[in-house]
């Protein structure tokens, strides 16, 4: 015999077995208006007795929020995913996602099938159909065409990573630039005046580009001239810190030392330097970005960019959007780098290097622009 499946618990059995009425009830579950201590007890008796649980789409039409985040990024097959690597994408959805179960939020992840210029439509229009509350964009181009229609919209969303400094919107990155100025700095600071410089990927990044642009202004402020053939344009492998190196060292005055766009190019740097006897870091000096276990286990000198921070940060960041009743200024917050120095990277100079961030340094900063968002 074929049992009847029970029928859900309403809100109107609620009302209904609490002696109040619907509004009533629905005022107690989402704190839209006062209701008295007395009934609101007596009303969560009966959801507890019941094991009720609320339509999510119907709950939305009365408290007009989904309780839903969207995570919009490129297609999975895009240069962005290949850029990043999945051990940095998923260290992002972490601190998103925790922050978001905390706050009973659901976290929906979308994408287009093609390039930028697409995916300001399908933004809009799950805007329009009422999907989500608010919005992360990672946007690791300089097109900020998507943010400036988002903006027209005036729908909460929250950068991961860099923007266009001209658009007022609310960010949360490490600051790629000052970071490699740092890095720069500290080699600078040990006596190496021939430095080289590996982009993590094509400068079509926006990290790819500042952190180009902050080895460039540490060697301008040493007062050295800089090199075209110091720089190489490097992707998300090792094997591109291997020919970085290798064409490096064919050249006349080769550098001696390398600041690494990344952790596993890095790698590729050390892998060249055993296979070839030169010693690290008495004949090349090397530092790098990221500080993850490839930096732990090479012993390479390298900065924290923390995605779990910028994800969990990010998150919050948004939060506060939605619960925000007034319009203010755009905020962009800068998460905390430290730099850790170990072996790959010491004094070229006999003499005692001057005072660097040479221990594990944190550096907080929240700027705010003075544009309405």
């Amino acid at each position: 015999m074929i049992k009847k499946k029970k029928r859900a618990v309403t809100i109107k059995d609620i009302a209904r077995e609490a002696g109040v009425s619907i509004s009533t009830v629905s005022f107690a579950f989402n704190g839209t208006a006062p209701v008295a201590q007395e009934t609101k007890d007596r009303i969560f008796e009966v959801i507890n007795r019941l094991n009720y649980r609320p339509n999510s789409a119907a709950r939305g039409l009365v408290t007009r929020k989904t309780n839903n985040i969207c995570l919009f990024t490129p297609h999975p097959t895009s240069d962005f995913f290949s850029f990043s690597g999945n051990g940095v994408f998923s260290d992002l959805m972490q601190g998103i996602g925790e922050v978001l179960d905390q706050k009973d939020y659901n976290l929906l992840i979308s994408w287009d099938t093609v390039g930028h210029k697409a995916k300001t439509p399908k933004l809009i229009r799950l805007i329009r159909e009422q999907a989500m509350d608010g919005v992360l964009i990672c946007l690791p181009s300089q097109d900020s065409s998507i943010i400036n229609e988002l903006n027209e919209h005036n729908f909460p969303l929250v950068i991961i990573g860099g923007a266009d400094k001209n658009t007022a919107v609310n960010t949360v990155d490490v600051d790629n630039h000052e970071i490699s100025y740092r890095v720069t700095r500290h080699l600078l600071e040990l006596g190496h005046k021939r430095i080289a410089f590996i982009s993590p990927g094509q400068l079509e990044f926006l990290v790819c580009e500042d952190r180009l642009e902050g080895y460039k202004e540490a060697m301008s402020d040493a007062g050295l001239k800089l090199r075209d053939d110091y720089i190489y344009i490097g992707d998300e492998t090792e094997s591109s810190g291997y020919r970085a190196v290798e064409t490096f060292l064919s050249l006349k005055e080769p550098p001696t030392a390398i600041v690494a766009g990344r952790d596993i190019q890095a790698v590729g740097v050390l892998e060249y330097t055993k296979e070839h006897n030169i010693a690290v870091p008495e004949t090349l000096a090397l530092v790098s970005f990221e500080n993850s276990q490839h930096a732990e286990k090479h012993g390479i000198t390298s900065i924290t960019t923390n995605l779990y921070e910028i994800g969990k940060e990010g998150a919050k960041l948004l939060i506060k959007l939605l619960n925000r009743k007034k319009e203010r200024a755009a905020q962009n917050m800068v998460i905390p780098s430290g730099l850790v120095v170990r072996t790959s990277s010491k004094p070229s100079v006999s003499e005692p290097p001057a005072p660097s961030d040479s221990t594990e340094e944190e550096v907080t900063r929240v700027r705010t622009r003075g544009r309405k968002t």
